[in-house]
């Protein structure tokens, strides 16, 4: 690939790449956020995004209202022009207020004149993968050799475990839940992948004392809403 060398060039390499961010929306799925900047007007930098939910973006936002560490950002602040049409920094994680970590990757696309003018990035959330993995590991566990007559503990078992390790976490000395804690316990829970589990938010209303609305809303409430 050659760098463009005329602004007619560079439209035609902004246009397929927004092209580009509109297919991929409809296939990539709900955790991968793709964008397209537009280097020319870094105070509304965003021209195409998928997904934008994942760091609070959409068009128009501008351009240091991403992720935290983001290294493509700083490529592009720091490395100056360079003589190739694309530069590539990729294997990275960013960071979103909440705390998440997200895998991220950029491209940075270059003029003939060495000037980066448009940025392309996929920012991945795979924590819903972990879950789910962590869970097949703790479910697929085999029975100790050492004691093969014994039953490997059941999914109600697994789940009623999970729940008491999260109240513990937020009240290890036995006391009763406030809002405030029973939320951050509710939230230890989602995040071992408890509530992939059928009727595992009944089990936790159960144990915590309120019914399963509570618990749906402590979970919609996961990004710092007010109580």
């Amino acid at each position: 690939m050659q760098a463009p060398r005329t602004e007619a060039e560079r439209r035609l390499v902004m246009d397929t790449l927004s092209w580009v961010v509109r297919c991929m929306s409809r296939i990539i799925g709900p955790d991968v956020e793709m964008v397209l900047h537009d280097l020319a007007r870094p105070e509304a930098s965003v021209v195409a995004i998928a997904n934008g939910r994942l760091s609070g973006r959409s068009v128009g936002s501008v351009i240091f209202s991403g992720p935290f560490g983001d290294e493509g950002l700083r490529e592009l602040i720091e490395g100056g022009d360079r003589d190739e049409p694309v530069t590539v920094v990729d294997n990275y994680q960013t960071t979103l207020p909440d705390g998440r970590r997200l895998e991220s990757l950029s491209l940075m696309f270059r003029g003939a004149d060495g000037k980066a003018f448009a940025a392309f990035c996929a920012n991945a959330d795979r924590q819903r993968l972990r879950q789910l993995r962590d869970l097949l590991d703790e479910m697929l566990v085999d029975p100790r050799p050492e004691d093969p007559a014994e039953d490997p503990a059941s999914v109600d078992d697994m789940a009623r475990r999970i729940i008491e390790d999260s109240i513990k976490a937020v009240a290890p000395h036995g006391a009763a839940l406030g809002r405030d804690e029973r939320r951050r316990a509710v939230l230890a829970m989602q995040a071992r992948g408890l509530f992939l589990i059928r009727q595992s938010v009944e089990l936790a209303a159960e144990r915590l004392g309120v019914t399963r609305h509570t618990i749906y809303n402590d979970l919609e409430r996961r990004d710092g809403d007010p109580a």
